[in-house]
């Protein structure tokens, strides 16, 4: 039931994200949407007792509060995704070994190259000055989150972790999407329904994952 309830949220979610965002009674309903929409993943799908789960469910109270401020006032929006970024880096770099190796070296190379190119091609060109600086800061934590989820997944390959770094990846997609719509002159095609799909998936495939996280103690 929390699974369909979610589904239906997100669908509500995209559909409203797709309505003239400007207009006062079409922002309080995404709020409140985007609010109810988190709530199956805090008190159904997260389940386990893992370090994962319970960083994570700190993560999804945060992600929250950015939903909240994101319409009202984008800055602060932003800012508390730049913690949940810092928060999401924290989570899976606590499941890694951090060592000169090729599951280390590869994904963060691998990760920056592509965020360094996304960047120059489909941000860059069109942001005011600021924005440039502080979306190539903004950067660091996403590709550094992302790449350690990716060394989570070749150090200990399980479904749990094949989940979260796959919930990962999408996560950091919509990033690019809300940068592009808002930030530059680009625009995505049916960016209401892309991004609230992307962004939910995301957050669903890791949530989904704290059911088979290795608790405290465990391998896996």
């Amino acid at each position: 039931m929390s699974t369909l309830l979610y589904v239906v949220l997100t669908l509500l979610v995209a559909a409203v994200d797709s309505a003239d965002r400007d207009a006062p009674i079409v922002t309080l309903t995404n709020i409140v949407l985007r609010v109810a929409v988190l709530l199956p993943l805090l008190f159904s799908v997260l389940g386990g007792a893992s370090r994962y789960t319970h960083t994570l469910r700190r993560t999804l109270w945060w992600v929250m509060v950015a939903d909240v401020l994101l319409p009202l006032f984008f800055p602060a929006g932003m800012l508390v995704f730049l913690f949940v970024h810092v928060l999401n880096a924290r989570n899976f770099a606590q499941h890694v070994t951090l060592k000169p190796s090729p599951s280390v070296i590869v994904p963060g190379l691998l990760v920056s190259a592509l965020g360094l190119w996304l960047y120059a091609v489909f941000l860059f060109p069109t942001m005011e000055d600021i924005f440039r600086v502080l979306v190539g800061l903004y950067l660091i934590p996403i590709a550094l989150a992302w790449s350690l989820s990716i060394t989570n997944a070749l150090q200990r390959p399980s479904r749990w972790s094949v989940m979260a770094t796959s919930g990962m990846a999408l996560f950091c997609f919509t990033d690019l999407q809300v940068a592009m719509e808002f930030l530059t002159t680009n625009k995505i095609p049916y960016y209401g329904v892309v991004n609230a799909l992307s962004y939910y998936s995301g957050l669903y495939l890791m949530s989904l994952a704290s059911r088979t996280a290795p608790e405290e103690g465990e391998t896996g």
